[in-house]
């Protein structure tokens, strides 16, 4: 379900669902979920039923997608059976095949295809429940990368990839064989069950080029596709996988890992394709020799596969093709590179501030740019290059007219680039020790070039700057209740100051609390706390981030984005299109709680306690609850609460030995007590979060504050 564009535009609520009875998911554990988009994406002027697949999807009833042109229907469907369900199924479908009438066979054929499922969502609960929405696609929606969510009687889900294309578009042909389905995918995780993928079981299915292939890979399965090419036409054939689903938690690598390769009429492999460093998608380039019938396969290399091993491939002529290149403000105005640059010598002389397009040409060739310095000045150098795509891992060089280094660079990690898995672009600022002529040095570290090796180098005074990412991009919330969300600056260019954090329209009746991300430091936590609701309520929130830089105030709105780990080790920030905030009625309560103090809580650096009082109208009584510190800073702990009248006062102890000077925000959070006996197992573990109270912003300051002492903490009403 989407509204309408004026009310995407002007309105905070965009959406008022009237949902199943059912109260919001208090636990992030249990959330709505979802794992995968079959297929993953239709062209331009089509509808395309697409299934859903997930966890704890409670009586799904609308579909958002983001961007104009997409409006999508979720299609009621019957639910998964339960165990009781599946064998009375089981026992009719035995007797069902004693019959052995033809009467039967549309009667059986449905009872295999439930019991399938079921099974199937035993084997991989996390996206063991479908749901089948139907999305329709103008004819002038912009093609690319949109989001699909779907809002359920307990919340709103996470966000996936739903591409919208430009070619025409076909569909791989379902197999049919969901018992089968199953039987193979309970050998997904036992290496010596793999079988590899048989090429001969079907005939590859006829495509007509240019196309997008939409299809799936299930366990040791290859999908084959005949296409026609003629002599001397250049094909490519792109790849989406890992694009569409960069975070399989539970395999290894936590994406699927295709392998594509170009055959003959014969079977000769002519051409193959697989991940790289720098791109987990192939791309494969083939020049086609003779007029004919070729066959393009697509595998995982590791033989895996499941119902969310989810592909779209591209395939046509480069210039159908075509990617549209990044954009930056500040590297648009581009100086090309000019051969010979390779030594001091000849050195391409350039005057800073720049951006200089250029390639390493082949194994070994170093580029070199000459520029003039002021002593004390600070200058920047730094290479695009990874995050354009391209395979350079560069090494960057800043030297005097003598030859001494001044400063050195290989790797530079930037938090913004999504999903690179290695930061291989270098950054140097340095600060040049005479007035003179010095000399920055671009190669690749691995001595490798060619074509592709292109990079941009920016050489400039220092541009400080910062962005903003705020986590997570979805969040279900209880009317009247607070929620932690974290807010990571990605500073640029030696920024170092103070930012403030505000919801760009406050009539949504939400309200921060700890928005300040302090000086040198790169991100906070802080919380929202939703308005009272009648009914559940889908809202469309903006946050944005004010600072004072060299005089000016800068403006930066804060970008969505989900924090991901791949195979247990690749940390990600991977950024979004909207920031949702479900808000639900039920348990909710009768109104927010509230800090009773002024100003930031100043904790003693040598030692002590101080108090914060909060007004909870409806808090966790301490017979079924405790309350924790959310991520606290080191030397800062909860020393013990008390409830009493309506309030929670917590008393904040500071070890001398520990604490660091500096100020954030303090989050205590209720969680399930743990009723353990001593010495038995801990049957939870994990402590369920039930809620928190607002952030408080706090301060380290000097002096000692005795036990018990209030300072302008609000212990004392």
């Amino acid at each position: 379900m989407k509204p309408p564009r004026s009310r995407l535009a002007t309105a905070p609520v965009l959406l008022a669902l009237s949902l199943a009875a059912g109260g919001l998911a208090l636990a992030q554990d249990f959330a709505p979920h979802i794992g995968y988009v079959y297929p993953a994406g239709g062209g331009q002027g089509t509808t395309v039923e697409v299934t859903v697949g997930g966890q704890y999807l409670v009586a799904p009833n609308a579909a958002i997608v983001s961007g104009d042109g997409v409006r999508a229907v979720v299609i009621p469907a019957e639910p998964l059976l339960s165990g009781k369900q599946a064998a009375e199924a089981r026992g009719k479908l035995k007797e069902l095949r004693k019959q052995r009438s033809p009467a039967t066979r549309e009667e059986i054929r449905k009872l295999n295809r439930k019991l399938a499922l079921h099974e199937k969502s035993k084997i991989t609960p996390a996206i063991g429940e479908q749901v089948a929405v139907k999305i329709s696609i103008a004819p002038d929606a912009p093609p690319g990368n949109r989001e699909l969510r779907l809002v359920t009687a307990t919340g709103l889900t996470n966000a996936l990839v739903f591409q919208v294309g430009a070619l025409s578009e076909c569909r791989e042909p379902d197999s049919g064989k969901d018992e089968n389905w199953v039987r193979i995918q309970k050998t997904v995780n036992d290496p010596d069950s793999r079988v590899k993928a048989g090429r001969n079981d079907a005939p590859p299915m006829a495509v007509t080029l240019p196309t997008t292939i939409n299809g799936r890979i299930l366990p040791g399965e290859a999908d084959r596709f005949c296409l026609k090419a003629r002599r001397g036409q250049t094909l490519v054939v792109d790849v989406s996988a890992r694009e569409l689903l960069p975070y399989l938690a539970d395999t290894v690598p936590g994406w699927m890992q295709s392998a594509v390769s170009m055959f003959d009429s014969s079977g000769k492999e002519l051409r193959a394709a697989g991940d790289v460093q720098i791109h987990a998608d192939p791309v494969l380039r083939y020049e086609i020799p003779a007029d004919g019938e070729y066959v393009l396969e697509i595998r995982d290399n590791l033989y895996r596969g499941r119902d969310d091993f989810v592909y779209r491939i591209r395939v046509g002529e480069p210039a159908l093709l075509a990617k549209p290149a990044p954009t930056d403000n500040a590297l648009a105005a581009q100086t090309p590179e000019k051969e010979p640059n390779n030594t001091p010598d000849d050195a391409q002389p350039v005057a800073p501030p720049v951006v200089i397009k250029g390639r390493i040409d082949e194994p070994g060739d170093i580029d070199v740019f000459r520029f003039e310095g002021k002593a004390g000045a600070r200058v920047v150098a730094e290479v695009y290059a990874r995050r354009l795509d391209s395979p350079l891992d560069s090494l960057l060089i800043i030297s005097d007219a003598a030859g001494n280094r001044i400063g050195f660079n290989d790797d530079h990690e930037d938090k913004g680039s999504g999903l690179n898995t290695h930061h291989a672009d270098s950054y140097l600022a340095v600060t040049l020790p005479a007035d003179g002529v010095y000399y920055a040095h671009i190669g690749d570290t691995q001595q490798n070039g060619g074509g592709e090796y292109g990079y941009l180098l920016r050489i400039s005074p220092p541009q400080p700057d910062f962005a903003l990412r705020v986590v997570p991009s979805t969040l279900n919330m209880r009317a009247n209740a607070t929620q932690p969300v974290t807010v990571y600056a990605l500073r640029r260019d030696g920024f170092d100051g103070e930012i403030t954090l505000t919801l760009k329209d406050a009539s949504t009746g939400f309200s921060p609390g700890g928005g300040v991300i302090p000086a040198h430091q790169d991100k906070v936590q802080c919380t929202l706390t939703a308005p009272a609701s009648r009914g559940n309520t889908l809202f469309k929130l903006a946050l944005e981030g004010r600072a004072k830089i060299d005089g000016r105030k800068i403006v930066r709105a804060a970008v969505p984005a989900q924090e991901m780990t791949q195979a247990f080790f690749y940390q990600h920030l991977v950024p979004g299109a909207d920031w949702f905030v479900f808000v639900g009625e039920k348990h909710a309560p009768a109104a927010p709680a509230k800090f009773l103090g002024r100003g930031p809580l100043k904790i003693p650096a040598r030692g002590g306690v101080v108090k914060a009082r909060f007004r909870v109208p409806r808090y966790l009584p301490s017979d079924t609850g405790q309350v924790r510190l959310l991520n606290p800073p080191e030397g800062i702990a909860l020393k013990n609460f008390s409830l009493g009248n309506g309030d929670i006062v917590l008393e904040i102890e500071a070890d001398a030995e520990k604490i660091k000077p500096g100020a954030g925000n303090l989050i205590a959070e209720f969680v399930a007590k743990d009723t353990t006996p001593p010495g038995a197992p801990r049957k939870n573990p994990r402590r369920v979060p039930l809620g928190c109270l607002p952030a408080i912003a706090f301060e380290v300051v000097g002096g000692e504050v005795s036990t018990g002492s209030t300072g302008t903490t609000g212990a004392d009403r």
